[in-house]
Order: structure tokens, then sequence, then C-alpha cells
């Protein structure tokens, strides 16, 4: 079995390909690139964190890793409980770590685990260390050492993850702020790790904060732990009854989130990313890059057009936007699945921090989100967003994406197109700057449709327009 990487990490269903046979495989080729790089070859002075989320058999995977990078040399720091993949990103760097590992499957249903890797600078992997790290597996036999033993010789330590990502938001949000607040908050942790730690920070103020479904479950709830319209039905409910300001959803690990406003609506990804851009040049000063990926909302070019920002486009993967943050002077980045990232906290998403960032500059505006986002709209225009993922068979699918790499149509919906872009999928662009996008996904049999315009009724056709060139495939 070939064992490929996807946008970021490995995926796949337990008990079929993702096996604790097949975790050590992978385990065993990523101690091997960490002991091959780097300035010394001593496997002691390689120390790899190595975290989990709360999916059936996570802590299990963790531990068979752990058992094979400590028979490898390797030095372990297992957390003590399940923790955020983004609470691995900052031990990483706050312990100047060579890397971290995290057991988790992100959005993906319950039936999926994977392994993600983190880099030193506490993002996600690169492109040629994924490849290094798939080409390594199987190459060389495993090694494995008991757990028991590899604690006793001091390769296992067992550590507490919780406080250094606490201390870092500290650092950085201005939670007072956001306590001397009055706003009304609710917390949507889906049954993931997310936990209650929005309403721990900021308890003691006048800010309210009530948190749903911090109560971990392998099931999470029956769906899967995506913080997007469709599963955040019953926080739209809750906001719209007992009249709250905003909701925050992130994802089963919480590295993701999700924003549903006061009267019920799911917030584009990508409108709440010119809302951060806008509060980080008001209230810092900062200029520089701002990076999107290609399923990204087109206000972020308008707004960076606008200011006078330079933009980047990457294909989606936070892996690529990292790592145009590790090079250049980039403000944010962000992909449309609501991934984000700041300059100052790390070079990768993390839905807890970019919460607090967001009710930091409600708090410091004393403005709504809407009025916040009403007031850039009127500016760069108001666009509507709308995705659909559909299951399709691989050989569908290949079918349409040759069919539309080779003859694009030349019309989308009546309006000629302008532009074909193929960053990442097929992008049709028209001439009244609508688009389509279709895009595989890197972990499950879907294809994504998404599109944008500046009329909600011009999006509906589109994605009908996609949906019925998918059929014809």
């Amino acid at each position: 079995m070939t064992i490929k990487f996807g946008t970021e990490g490995w995926r796949a269903i337990m008990a079929e390909e993702f096996t604790a046979e097949n975790v050590r495989l992978v385990a065993q080729a990523i101690a091997e690139h960490f002991l091959d790089t780097g300035p010394s070859s001593k496997a002691g002075d390689r120390r790899l964190a190595v975290g989990y989320d709360t999916r059936f058999l996570s802590d299990y995977f963790a531990k068979a890793v752990a058992e094979v990078l400590a028979a490898n040399g390797v030095h372990v720091l297992l957390t003590d409980r399940w923790v955020p993949t983004c609470a691995v990103s900052r031990f990483v760097v706050d312990e100047q770590l060579t890397a971290g590992i995290m057991i988790t499957a992100s959005h993906n249903p319950a039936l999926y685990n994977g392994i993600k890797v983190k880099e030193s600078f506490g993002g996600s992997a690169v492109t040629e260390t994924v490849t290094s790290i798939e080409n390594r597996i199987q190459a060389h036999p495993l090694k494995r050492m008991p757990l028991d033993q590899a604690v006793k010789d001091g390769l296992v330590e067992s550590v507490n993850m919780m406080p250094a990502f606490l201390n870092g938001m500290r650092r950085t949000i201005d939670l007072k702020a956001i306590r001397r607040s009055r706003l009304k908050v609710v917390a949507e942790s889906m049954h993931g790790t997310a936990d209650s730690i929005i309403a721990g920070l900021l308890k003691g103020g006048r800010c309210r904060v009530e948190t749903l479904h911090a109560d971990p479950d392998a099931r999470f709830g029956g769906h899967a732990p995506e913080p997007i319209a469709l599963h955040l039905k019953e926080l739209s409910s809750w906001i719209k009854k007992h009249k709250f300001d905003i909701g925050i959803a992130n994802d089963g690990d919480a590295d993701r989130i999700g924003i549903v406003a006061p009267n019920g609506q799911f917030i584009n990804p990508g409108q709440l990313l010119c809302v951060l851009l806008d509060h980080l040049m008001t209230s810092r000063g900062w200029t520089g890059t701002v990076v999107k990926t290609v399923s990204n909302t087109s206000m972020i070019e308008r707004m960076t057009s606008g200011l006078g920002l330079k933009l980047a486009e990457t294909a989606v993967g936070f892996k690529y936007i990292a790592k145009l943050m590790l090079e250049g002077d980039v403000i944010i980045g962000g992909e449309e699945s609501g991934g984000i990232a700041v300059r100052g906290y790390l070079p990768d998403r993390d839905g807890i921090f970019i919460g607090l960032l967001l009710l930091e500059a409600m708090a410091m505006q004393g403005k709504s989100f809407f009025d916040i986002l009403r007031r850039l709209e009127k500016r760069y225009g108001r666009w509507h967003y709308a995705r659909r993922d559909l299951t399709v068979p691989f050989e569908q699918s290949g079918r349409l994406f040759e069919a539309l790499s080779k003859n694009p149509p030349a019309r989308l919906a009546g309006v000629p197109v302008a532009e074909v872009k193929t960053i990442d999928g097929i992008k049709l662009i028209d001439q009244q700057a609508s688009w389509l996008l279709f895009r595989r996904s890197g972990t499950e049999p879907i294809v994504r449709v998404y599109a944008e315009s500046l009329t909600a009724s011009r999006v509906t056709r589109l994605l009908d327009y996609g949906v019925e060139l998918l059929k014809k495939a």
C-alpha cells in the first residue's frame, strides 16, 4: 500500500488504511527524515513533541508513534492529555524542538484519523519534508521499543503542553480589552480539543462566554467536526434565541474557525480575514503582504489593492502559506476553510487564537462584527460565496478535470470566461469577476465546487452549472 500525504499530513479511515502497523511505518519514516537532516547527526539531539486529539484511539496511536521514535534514539515529549494541534506547534517553538507530530484527522468524519507533522518553526511540514517522509516509508526495517522501557530509559517524557499554548495567546491578544467589554460570545467546541479554552481565558470580566459541546466525543455528535454552516445549525439557533453577539466554532483539533453572526448567518472565512486585516492595520499599524489561497474570496484582492498592500495567492494547504510567512513580511494569511495565521504569533493556523483576535477587534473598536464588515463592504463590494462538496468516484472526477484542462468552457453560466487558473484545481473567472472553482479533496473521494459573485442568485446559478458539468463527466 502506498501512503501519501494530502494538503496537510496523512489521513485515512481507521481499521482500513489507518492501522497501528501503518502508523508505525510513517513514524519510522519521520524519525529517519529528522535524523538525517539538521546540523547534527546525533540521535540524542533530536527532540520531538507528540500530541493527540479526542478521536477514538488517538492516544493509542500517539503512544505507537512514541515507541518508534524512541527506538530510533529520538527524545519524545508526549502530551499527558489531548490537546489542540496549535498547542503542539506552540510547544515545538517554545521548547526549541526538532519537530512535532499530531495524531488527528482535523475536520474529517469520526471514522478517520491522521498524522500531521510540524517543523521547528511551528508550522506545517514543507513540501520537501513531506516528500522526504513519503519516500522513506518502508525503505528500512521498522524499529520499536516498548513504551514502558522508553520511559524508563528517559527517551519518552510525559509533558503538559497547555501552559505554553495559553501563555502564547496571553502575550499576543489584549485579553483585558475583551474582558472589559460586554460582548456575549458562544464558543462551539464541536466535541473536540477546543474544550472551554476561550471561556477560561476570558473569565473574571464583563464579557460573557457560553461554551457548547466542550465534552470530548469520539463521534463528534454524529457529524464531521468541521465548522461550516451545515454543521453549525445548533449554534446558529442558540445565538438567535439568546441574543449573543458572535459565535466562534472550532474544528476537531481547533486549528480552524467558523464564525456565526448575531442573526445566525454563517460568515465566509474570507470576510473574517478582511475584518482581521483591517484591525491589524488600524490597531498595530502593520503593512506588508497578505496571502490567500486560490479558493478564498475576491474581497481580499479588492481590499489589498485599495490599501496598497501586496497580495500572494497559493494552492490550498497551509504549508504554502506558512512558507511565505517564513520568507516574507506577511501580515496575515488564510484559507477558505477557516485556517488563518497572523504575523508575530505562529506561521500556523490556530482557530482559538483567531477567535480571540476577532473579539479583540470588536472590543477595541466598540463595534459589532456586522458594523465592521459592512463598512468594508461599502468600499470593496459585498461578495457572496458558497461551496458544495460532492462525493464522486475517482474515475469520474478524473474525467471532469481532464475535460476542464483540455477544453474549459468559454462561458460561465452565460458570461464569457476571462481567465482560467490552475494553481490548484480549475478556476474559471468570468468578465464580471464571478468565479467557479473545482478542487479534489486531498483526503477523501470528494470534489469541492466553489463559487463567488457580487449577487447571491448568481452564486447559486454558478454552483448548479458546476454540478451539471460534474454529472456529465
